[in-house]
């Protein structure tokens, strides 16, 4: 044995002991740890990544307390049976504890190869467990890997008025035969499009994603998707198809029309087009590419007539091509496909995953508000398709209508639509039950509104398919107050809704952009509901592309406009404030270094722009958006984000080992406070402002000095008392509030806006039938009274800025936090207040998962606390009395699991590692 090793082994050996010996662990009955969630780049056996150096992850279990990893060992191997002797990547035995954002550091990896790759775990008794065999495998690295071409079929050109007459051209369809005569050992599919696609073999989908590849600037990058279709093909003749749609790239996208821009639609092409290649690899140890090509491939449309993600579809069944996608298809009278250039923008893997169907809802009830027009409530707002299931006559004409709310008459409310028709048409072919559902189109809604039918329907008529690019599997949330529990459910249909491949502001409207300022003021919330990591990998991407060349982040990504007005402060920001947010919860400083350059950029700019370090609030500003009866000043927004920016800067520089970057990052954030101070806090703590957004975001943005801030907090406590304990903030303020009160202590405040009821409030909406989160405060009232904001021009019901609140609900009600990066030490320190009686809530991190729960009864406060292993945590329990503490029925000091950190006044604050807690204590008055 190396001796270095040696020593390091001894003096782990020592600190595992002297960790036993403080917290008197029971490990010696605990059973050996249990490996679970193993994934590469944040993905499960992910197929084709093109990250040379990938990343490993894994979460541990075990029973007992102050369970930890002491070692890891990653082995990597060509095939299941080499992992025994890895002949890829042996890592050796690491005296470590991470468990995640472990680089590869094995022989170079080749293009469409698959490995596999095991772990093995010690823990602090040096106790081994071996983890169950995952895989991954590589994407085609280098260009030469594609054999294939562009192509589709050319079905004309838009010569319509692009203001007064929509252009809807049908899906193309593409097909070719081939013969597989030998054994196969593996084949795998690697598919993408200029438009969407969807990937057909042999009469059947090829996986189970929606709107493939995504959405990117076509002219910096192009996502493809890998497939193992090893199962798929046969013997024989197979057959492979594709069909394509306009998408993104070709179709209309966000508020263009509405506004009426140069373009319309076609932003990145006028026609889409599909590439493709299938590498089979035989038995016999030869292998061959069926590639798309110009030669060998036929090309036609079909039944889909029009397809256009925000329009809808269109779909006559007459006109089904039968069997095209199989063998024995007489494909004769198919044209030959036009071939297409090469698109400007790289060609990678995707970074993520792709939109699902994340759950199938059945109508709750059926209206008919007009004879023969039937209305079906799916109970929840929610993003996706509907599908459909009817007979009748050949060429009757089915139509289907989507909304968000109904009118005082039952009828379907489609204004706050604008310019989107949001209405899929389905012509029956008269051959008995008929099941359809659209493949390039999806909706916002709760409503569907059905005309056509030839027999009155029923439940099953239509079903709900809710569409989404991530699971919001991640947490809990369950309070005394059922209002506040609803509230949870609707942030987090909301947030599904709208991470549809990017943080869409809407999906309803003529809009769905990835609106930057909505999605910094949501990213920690949404980090505590769903795993976003590869999600917000993706749209971090999605940012530095869009980056403007003199520096700033526009006001969305992807940004297919040229247009006067393409930033503003707070939304610009969010290339500063989700790259750091990945640091934070996920330990991610790769995602840092790469927008690195850029956010440096972005400093620049806001410097460039700075008068003696103070921002004006230049650019398309849009403020605090739809704040009520207060405003607060561009350049005070702007000038606090640039401060806010600059501690983040300070923060992501020293994590990468940018010193002299951190050092005058910190330095800026000093001056840029000293200024802010001097122009916007006045000696008695109050702001020149005097809003709530403006004592909030200066609060929690630390550019209060010290000696002012809890006066700073008080006024604001003072201002929302004044104001009914009601909300006059719009997306920015609003985010901040609570999270400014509760820093300070004001916990009551903060737990009375939360329940609050009245205008405006989320309780106000929810009172009036809200089952997502909505744009306006008021955007429907149930009587539609002078309240409400039904008729406003800009009237999104899910809209999930507001919804930023579950940052607070997490980080104080429930009390859970990371005291470092990647939640390796956790923070446990509820909001403690008798407007509520009990606070139960958990959320799953890259480390595992973490159970806060806490209730008030009599003169008792009682917590249970799951905390992962691996982890420690500093819980803070609100009594200055440890002596009356007990720690799973026993006293602190006959307790064993536990080390006391600090005792004072208000708290007592315990550290504990891994395992399961039950506390009662005497509650601080």
């Amino acid at each position: 044995m190396h001796k270095s090793f040696k020593k390091k082994s001894n003096l782990l050996y020592l600190f595992v002991f002297f960790t036993i010996s403080i917290f008197g662990n029971n490990v010696h009955t605990a059973t050996p740890l249990e490996i679970h969630q193993l994934r590469v780049e944040y993905l499960e056996n992910p197929q084709g990544i093109d990250v040379t150096k990938p990343r490993f992850s894994w979460i541990l279990k075990g029973d007992g307390f102050n369970r930890s990893q002491s070692s890891y060992q990653i082995m990597v191997a060509s095939s299941k049976n080499r992992l025994s002797n890895p002949d890829i990547w042996n890592s050796g035995k690491i005296a470590s504890n991470s468990t995640n954002q472990i680089e590869y550091n094995g022989d170079k990896l080749i293009s469409g190869k698959k490995y596999f790759w095991q772990v093995k775990v010690w823990d602090e008794n040096e106790v081994s467990s071996t983890s169950e065999i995952a895989f991954w495998s590589m994407g085609n690295l280098d260009f030469l890997d594609w054999q294939a071409q562009f192509i589709g079929h050319n079905a004309g050109y838009n010569k319509k008025d692009k203001y007064n007459e929509l252009y809807l051209p049908p899906a193309r369809y593409l097909r070719h035969s081939f013969n597989v005569k030998k054994k196969i050992k593996r084949a795998t599919a690697y598919t993408t499009a200029l438009g969407l696609y969807e990937l057909r073999l042999n009469g059947n989908k090829v996986g189970d994603d929606y709107l493939l590849p995504g959405w990117t600037d076509y002219n910096k990058r192009l996502y493809y998707q890998t497939f193992d279709i090893t199962d798929k093909l046969s013997q024989g003749e197979n057959v492979v198809g594709a069909i394509i749609a306009d998408g993104w790239y070709a179709g209309y996208i966000g508020y263009a029309l509405l506004v009426r821009l140069d373009k319309v639609r076609e932003f990145y092409g006028v026609n889409p087009s599909f590439m493709g290649q299938i590498k089979i690899e035989y038995e016999d140890g030869t292998s061959e590419v069926i590639a798309s090509n110009d030669n060998t491939w036929k090309s036609n449309v079909g039944p889909i007539l029009e397809a256009d993600i925000i329009m809808g579809e269109t779909y006559d069944a007459r006109l089904e091509h039968k069997n095209w996608d199989k063998a024995g298809f007489d494909d004769s009278k198919w044209s030959k496909p036009k071939r297409y250039t090469l698109p400007n923008g790289k060609l990678m893997a995707s970074p993520t995953t792709a939109v699902k169907n994340q759950e199938t809802i059945k109508p709750i009830k059926i209206t008919e508000p007009k004879p023969e027009t039937y209305i079906f409530d799916l109970g929840k707002n929610i993003a996706g398709i509907a599908q459909l299931k009817t007979q009748g006559k050949a060429g009757t004409k089915i139509t289907l209508r989507f909304g968000e709310i109904l009118k005082n008459d039952g009828t379907l409310l489609t204004e706050n639509l604008r310019k989107a028709r949001a209405t899929d048409t389905y012509i029956l072919n008269g051959d008995g039950l008929e099941t359809w559902e659209p493949k390039f189109t999806y909706h916002g809604f709760q409503f569907v509104e059905v005309t056509g039918l030839s027999e009155k329907p029923t439940l099953e008529t239509i079903t709900g398919k809710k569409l989404s690019s991530i699971k919001t599997d991640a947490s809990t949330f369950v309070s005394s107050n059922p209002m506040n529990n609803t509230l949870f459910k609707n942030i987090k249909t909301t947030q599904a809704a709208n991470f549809v491949d990017i943080p869409t502001d809407c999906p309803q409207r003529d809009e769905r952009l990835g609106w930057t300022g909505d999605a910094q003021v949501f990213a920690r919330s949404a980090t505590y509901n769903a795993d976003v990591a590869s999600f917000f990998t993706k749209f971090s991407i999605d940012l530095d592309d869009a980056q403007r060349w003199y520096g700033a982040y526009p006001n969305f990504a992807p940004f297919p406009f040229s247009r006067p007005g393409q930033y503003s402060p707070a939304w610009m920001d969010a290339g500063i404030i989700i790259p750091y947010t990945m640091m934070q919860v996920y330990n991610d400083t790769r995602i840092v270094e790469y927008m690195y350059e850029g956010m440096q950029n972005f400093m620049q700019f806001q410097e460039k722009a700075s008068t003696n370090y103070l921002r004006p609030g230049a650019g398309k500003n849009w403020g605090d958006w739809l704040a009520v009866n207060e405003t607060t000043s561009h350049d005070f927004i702007a000038s606090a984000y640039y401060g806010y920016d600059a501690n983040l800067m300070s923060e992501m520089a020293a994590a990468i080992g940018k010193k002299e970057d951190a050092k005058k990052y910190t330095e800026d954030f000093k001056k840029i406070k000293e200024v802010f101070t001097k122009k916007y806090i006045l000696s008695d703590g109050k702001t020149t402002e005097d809003s709530m957004s403006s004592y909030a975001l200066a609060l929690y943005f630390d550019l209060y000095p010290e000696n002012l801030a809890e006066k700073g907090a008080a006024r604001l406590a003072e201002k929302i008392k004044n104001n009914g304990y009601k909300f006059a903030t719009g997306f920015l303020g609003t985010k901040h509030v609570m999270l400014a009160l509760s820093k300070y202590g004001f916990h009551e405040t903060s737990y009375k806006l939360f329940q609050q009821t009245a205008y405006p409030s989320w309780g106000y909406s929810i009172d009036n039938g809200s089952t997502s989160i909505w744009e306006r405060w008021n955007s429907f009232t149930k009587d539609n009274s002078k309240n409400s904001d039904l008729n406003a021009a800009m009237n999104s019901f899910s809209h999930y800025a507001f919804g930023s609140v579950a940052e607070w609900m997490f980080q104080y009600a429930a009390g859970i936090d990371t005291k470092t990066f990647g939640y390796r030490k956790i923070i446990i320190k509820p909001a403690v207040s008798n407007e509520m009686e009990f606070i139960n809530g958990s959320t799953k991190t890259i480390n595992g998962e973490i159970t806060s729960n806490w209730k008030i009864k009599g003169k008792y406060f009682y917590m249970t606390i799951e905390i992962p292993v691996n982890t420690t945590a500093h819980i803070h329990i609100p009594t200055d009395k440890s002596s009356k503490i007990k720690l799973n029925d026993k006293s602190l000091k006959k307790s064993r699991t536990h080390r006391v950190v600090a005792e004072n006044n208000e708290e007592t604050i315990l550290e504990v590692g891994s395992g399961k807690y039950t506390i009662k204590a005497y509650l601080k008055k």
